[in-house]
């Protein structure tokens, strides 16, 4: 499979300022060309605590920046975040075996997703989280996403190298503040 990035503008973006956000939205551009995607996010993972934190939003307001999430040992952080792999699906009812607010994905018109890990040193540190319709992330879209999982790593490494807990990809948007943790499992 032919690498989907300009590595020679990658390597400008990281060289630059704001090199985290300006390198996601260059990923987020590839991904949604390449591979579709009706709405992305981005989380980081706190394996310890078994809590997540959403880090991008294409909708801030049905997925708000912040706010820690508890994660379920299901198949879903078996795939994913201990076996360092992608998760897929193409139906809700496979959404609704993993994701706690699957009613709320399929209120928004989506029936598929696909997580992509970001990993380093051996490690889950994030994933992009995409959802689309019913059916869409099929093996070839599946695999087409995984050729931008180096940018997806190193987006994340960049992210966790501007040492703020509340660091996100979109600068402007402050990360809500709250006291509590959303219920369920890692999701979009």
């Amino acid at each position: 499979m032919a690498v989907p990035f300009d590595i020679e503008h990658v390597a400008r973006i990281v060289a630059g300022p704001n090199a985290a956000a300006n390198l996601f939205a260059y990923l987020h551009a590839g991904i949604n060309r390449d591979v579709g995607c009706g709405l992305l996010t981005a989380s980081v993972y706190d394996i310890p605590n078994l809590r997540s934190r959403r880090v991008f939003s294409e909708d801030v307001e049905a997925y708000p920046l912040g706010n820690f999430k508890r994660l379920d040992k299901n198949l879903y952080f078996e795939t994913v975040l201990a076996g360092r792999r992608h998760f897929s699906s193409t139906t809700i009812e496979e959404i609704a075996g993993v994701f706690f607010d699957w009613e709320k994905i399929q209120a928004l018109g989506f029936e598929s997703n696909m997580n992509l890990p970001a990993i380093a040193n051996d490690t889950v540190i994030g994933t992009i989280n995409l959802l689309e319709k019913k059916g869409h992330y099929t093996a070839e879209r599946v695999e087409k996403a995984l050729a931008w999982q180096p940018i997806v790593t190193l987006a994340f490494l960049l992210l966790a190298n501007e040492g703020s807990d509340e660091a996100n990809f979109q600068p402007g948007l402050s990360v809500a503040r709250n006291a509590g943790m959303e219920g369920g499992a890692a999701t979009a």
